[in-house]
């Protein structure tokens, strides 16, 4: 609750004061302090600013406190005098300005009633650019400090851009005040917006000149030479002066939309004149900041819509002076949709990542303009070998559009042909698209139960594309298996296997999680098929994760058909398998397919005694590792708790059989909400136990 925060928050600033002196305890407190005023901030019972029940946190101490020990001086005029000196390479000082700047950042919504007035007060005699090193100091103190709220948020906004207007522009003094721009847009827009209006033509030339967009000039500005002085890089810690400013450019632009804001007009004319830039063969130094430019308008624009809508949460209620409107959606789809096309045809995989994202946000708030665009673009790049990077493309924007496709009509059999398409995208050859293509069936499968026809009930609608996928879980299991029986080292510094141990066993949790018994069934038995006949060192490990899944998620049948083959191959007969390679193999894969067993490795438990018996104490170095390996993992199996069910539905969707109950259409695409979650765990029965306490024994 609300009031328990508040009073730990007291009593943090309580200890906080009393360790002045030491830098250590003043940094502890003072990131305890910014963690509990993170939680508070997100309280729902929190009391709103100037009700007399809401906690208030003096500015002055942390203020104070910086300048004490990063200056080394209680002023900046002692500072100024030569007093005091930059505390450098002590971590001791690298962790005490992370905390105090972390906790003025999350403080500066609790300050007092006037603090604004009062900080601004503070810092206003050391805005001369006659003096930079207190000029930018003073710039971003005020940065970090200065509260969202004001009393006269229109009269604030005009002089402190006459304040940025001061300096040369660089990429840092920049993203000091488009910080506080942006927070004071987003915060006070009815009375920021309008007072920001004579402001916006040098805002948009400083950002054409951030981007680095050439301009035709002999010598353009370049606006990251206006160095930033060294010893106050600490006041920027962790931040990318470019890519910083650019993000909050963009949010500052989209909060100040409106119907009497230029901002429009500003945004389209600078999008007419960079849109020869994001021509797919284009390269420069401009080139990643148009792509964030572009991606960053696409997100802010989404978001404002989703928190107008009530569909997000902030911090903070909205209090926007107008809203947007759905000519403004269709207007911004018009003006952002032809770039974000044209960029994504490029061959650069982060260029088709951004632009990607950007389509996907443009498609929440206007589907009906965006989503046929992407249907007419999908199905003939995933069938145009002859370019690889559309393919790749195609992939990405597949699965962040998944849940858009799904909506539309005919969207669940064109997924189905996508599934069908991607099977291909597993590829020895290109370890990207391999990740790339994992990531987007874990897009789909969180979302489409994967249903064999004639599980489900008679009668009921079948769409087409569920007759395909008996054929598509054999293609997949068979091309993954291929990929693993042919590759040639998956050891440390190959790209391939961190691939591998990014997605595969992910997406095999989903892959069987999702599917009906049949369909289940039938990927049981191509899995225990393709292990018991294949023998792959390299791959072991990737070939164990698989194991591991199917057996999570159909026990009984997997263990039935993998358990005793696999223990014939260690140990025929109880003796000791006579090739090392192969004893040494299937033992590793045993051990994943006892890893989350659970009770139902209870019948096979002799056998499971044989194999143990022949690996834990042998005297061969190799034999002895996977035995003691094989030996945790059973005992894991036999002990540990594991999640019961990680299907995308909850359980009352699904009948005892794991069969979708209702129309299967409407199960496709649905976003559950956290109370329609249902988390459930598989406990250690007691026979378990006794189990595994049997074998502790016997090898202890």
């Amino acid at each position: 609750p609300a009031e328990q925060l508040s009073r730990i928050v007291q009593l943090l600033l309580k200890i906080f004061e009393c360790a002045q002196g030491d830098i250590t305890g003043e940094a502890r407190a003072a990131k305890a302090l910014s963690q509990v005023l993170k939680r508070l901030n997100k309280c729902p019972d929190l009391p709103p600013r100037g009700s007399p029940g809401r906690l208030a946190v003096p500015w002055r101490p942390i203020y104070a406190c910086l300048l004490r020990v990063q200056l080394r001086g209680a002023t900046l005029e002692s500072f100024a005098a030569g007093e005091a000196d930059q505390i450098v390479g002590s971590e001791a000082a690298k962790f005490h300005y992370q905390s105090l700047l972390a906790l003025a950042r999350r403080a500066r919504n609790f300050f007092p009633e006037g603090a604004a007035e009062e900080i601004l007060d503070e810092l206003r005699p050391y805005f001369c650019p006659h003096d930079e090193r207190h000029f930018f100091r003073a710039a971003a103190l005020l940065s970090w400090f200065l509260p969202d709220t004001m009393r006269d948020p229109a009269a604030v906004l005009a002089e402190l851009a006459g304040v940025w207007d001061l300096v040369s522009h660089g990429h840092e003094w920049n993203l000091i005040w488009w910080t506080v721009f942006s927070r004071m847009a987003r915060h006070n827009p009815r009375e920021v917006v309008p007072a920001i209006q004579p402001v916006l033509p040098r805002l948009f030339d400083a950002l054409l000149r951030t981007l680095g967009v050439p301009t035709g000039k002999a010598s353009p500005s370049r606006p990251d030479h206006t160095a930033w002085p060294g010893d106050l890089a600490w006041l920027l810690e962790g931040r990318s002066a470019k890519k910083d400013s650019v993000r909050k450019f963009c949010r500052l632009a989209v909060y100040t939309l409106g119907p009497e804001s230029a901002t429009w007009g500003h945004m389209t004319t600078l999008l007419a004149y960079a849109a020869p830039f994001f021509h797919p063969l284009n390269e420069g130094d401009h080139t990643s900041s148009l792509l964030q430019l572009l991606s960053l308008l696409c997100l802010n624009y989404a978001k404002r819509v989703g928190v107008e809508a009530g569909r997000h949460t902030v911090k903070k209620p909205w209090s926007g002076g107008s809203r947007l409107t759905r000519e403004d959606s269709e207007r911004m789809v018009d003006m952002m949709l032809p770039l974000t096309v044209t960029a994504f045809a490029s061959k650069d995989s982060s260029t088709q990542f951004l632009t990607s994202q950007g389509i996907k946000d443009l498609a929440s708030v206007c589907p009906e303009k965006v989503t046929p665009k992407v249907l007419e673009m999908l199905l003939p790049a995933l069938e145009n070998v002859m370019r690889p990077h559309e393919v790749v493309g195609a992939i990405m924007l597949t699965s962040t559009m998944a849940s858009q496709l799904l909506r539309v009509e005919g969207g669940l059999d064109m997924i189905g042909q996508i599934l069908r398409l991607t099977v291909a995208g597993v590829d020895l050859n290109d370890p990207g698209k391999t990740m790339y293509t994992f990531r987007m069936l874990m897009s789909i499968l969180s979302q489409v139960p994967l249903m064999d026809p004639a599980d489900l009930p008679h009668g009921s609608p079948k769409p087409e594309m569920l007759y395909t996928l008996q054929e598509w879980v054999v293609e997949i299991v068979d091309r993954v298996f291929g990929v693993l029986d042919n590759v040639p080292s998956l050891k440390k510094g190959f790209y391939m296997g961190s691939v591998l141990s990014a997605t595969l066993g992910r997406f095999f949790d989903a892959f069987m999680a999702q599917m009906s018994p049949t369909l289940r069934s039938l990927a049981v038995q191509r899995v225990s098929r393709r292990v018991a006949q294949s023998l792959s060192p390299p791959a072991q490990k990737y070939i164990g994760s698989i194991v591991d899944s199917v057996v999570f998620a159909s026990p009984q049948e997997a263990l039935k058909l993998l358990l005793p083959a696999l223990c014939d191959k260690v140990a025929p007969n109880g003796v000791l398998n006579s090739s090392e390679s192969e004893a040494v193999y299937y033992t590793h894969i045993l051990g994943h397919c006892l890893r989350r067993a659970g009770p139902h490795s209870a019948p096979y438990a002799a056998r499971i005694q044989q194999v143990l018996d022949c690996v834990v104490a042998h005297e061969d170095k190799a034999y002895y590792k996977q035995g003691q390996k094989l030996l945790r993992k059973y005992l894991k199996g036999l002990v540990e708790v594991n999640l019961a069910d990680n299907r995308s539905l909850a359980p009352s969707r699904w009948d005892a059989n794991g069969v979708i109950i209702g129309d299967y259409s409407a199960s496709c695409g649905v976003q559950q909400t956290p109370a329609d979650c249902a988390v459930a765990f598989k406990i250690p029965t007691q026979d378990c136990l006794a189990r595994a306490r049997l074998v502790i024994d016997r090898y202890a």
